[in-house]
């Protein structure tokens, strides 16, 4: 790689570990429904866009149902935003790296939470653009949303970084030919 020009960052689990709040979001959607949601169960889904993992935890919902679990969890998670916590090494790594460099968020959150939790840790003005998983069809591991930041950003793969923490995040970067950092980090949430 010669000079960086785009840094790009995850953010559930990166930027900030949001694991709890997800959790408690998730478990009072789907709650709602009659279907009890547990810790062992939301770990099997770290990483996944909710239509996808939505329909293999609970087959029994039905299309309609699964989009009402999705609005649900959207209604219910800016309540538990005081469970988030912000890896603060990370967010003044990419400070720094704001002035001479694009740094976007590339997320599969949606919209709607991500500007909730960029909000609760006064992190928006960080970003010179956001991602999220309402802008493209298919979302992480498809490279699809690494691809959208490089156009976004005019940039070619090999003048940007990332920084992910899962799998399937990782795979999404590499399938856009965007060199990974993997983050390690999250907030005790055991």
């Amino acid at each position: 790689m010669a000079i960086v020009r785009g840094v790009f960052c995850d953010l559930d689990g990166t930027l900030v570990a949001t694991e709890k709040a997800n959790f408690a979001a998730y478990r009072a959607a789907l709650g709602e429904f009659g279907i009890e949601f547990t810790w062992p169960v939301f770990l099997t889904t770290w990483g996944e866009d909710s239509r996808d993992f939505l329909p293999r935890i609970a087959p029994e919902l039905s299309a309609g149902e699964v989009a009402g679990v999705r609005a649900a969890k959207a209604r219910h998670y800016p309540a538990f935003l005081g469970e988030t916590e912000l890896n603060r090494p990370l967010a003044r790594t990419l400070q720094t790296w704001s002035g001479t460099a694009r740094v976007a968020l590339v997320t599969t959150a949606k919209a709607g939470a991500v500007a909730a939790v960029l909000k609760h840790h006064d992190l928006t003005q960080l970003f010179s653009f956001v991602v999220t998983g309402d802008d493209t069809e298919r979302s992480k591991p498809a490279p699809d949303p690494y691809l959208l930041a490089l156009a976004t950003a005019g940039l070619r793969p090999e003048d940007c970084i990332t920084f992910e923490d899962s799998e399937s995040d990782i795979r999404s970067a590499e399938g856009a030919g965007v060199d990974v950092g993997r983050i390690e980090w999250s907030a005790d949430v055991a």
